[in-house]
């Protein structure tokens, strides 16, 4: 399965990962708006979009090329959001001194971001059977959509207030159900 680099990838995308065969395309023409800087978290005002902000580039860029912007204070916003979204769920005490850091390093290029983060929600999942990421070697048509991942509701610490809500970002799974998230998986 070729899947889309992801910032804080959805429950759904990460469970394609966990696949054998599965790569994560890098040699697309970096499409704007998508999960490949964007995640969505769940907090106390609902559903809450965050989005890294990318150079802009006059022509047609490859994903792998794509660099980080830095003329906002996105990484100090990202950070106060996770922390409003999920500072009161049972396992975000445990796991808040393994993403704080990513949010003082600067990192150059987007790609580069996206495979720490997601090699350290691995370690935190999983640590016993770490995925190596596999990347693609030449442009491979994913025209073929990620299959629809129908959740079975787990906990969330917004659900008395808002309905399940299903598909946010692996960390709302992390920080609801601690290593209990790849049993879910």
């Amino acid at each position: 399965m070729i899947l889309p680099t992801a910032y804080l990838p959805s429950v759904g995308w990460y469970k394609s990962f966990l696949q054998e065969d599965s790569k994560i395309e890098i040699y697309e023409s970096f499409p704007k708006q998508t999960a490949r800087n964007r995640c969505r978290i769940a907090g106390p005002n609902g559903i809450q979009m965050l989005s890294v902000p990318v150079c802009k580039c006059e022509h047609k860029q490859l994903t792998k090329d794509v660099e980080i912007s830095y003329q906002t204070k996105w990484q100090h916003q990202h950070w106060q959001a996770l922390v409003s979204a999920y500072n009161n769920t049972p396992f975000f005490i445990y796991y808040q001194d393994f993403f704080f850091p990513f949010y003082q390093k600067q990192f150059r290029f987007l790609i580069d971001l996206n495979e720490q983060l997601i090699d350290t929600i691995q370690t935190l999942i999983n640590p016993k059977n770490i995925k190596t990421i596999n990347y693609t070697s030449t442009f491979e048509d994913n025209t073929t959509q990620t299959p629809p991942f129908l959740p079975k509701p787990y906990y969330q610490i917004f659900a008395q207030n808002q309905s399940f809500t299903p598909d946010l970002s692996i960390v709302d799974l992390l920080f609801n159900m601690g290593q209990e998230s790849i049993l879910y998986l």
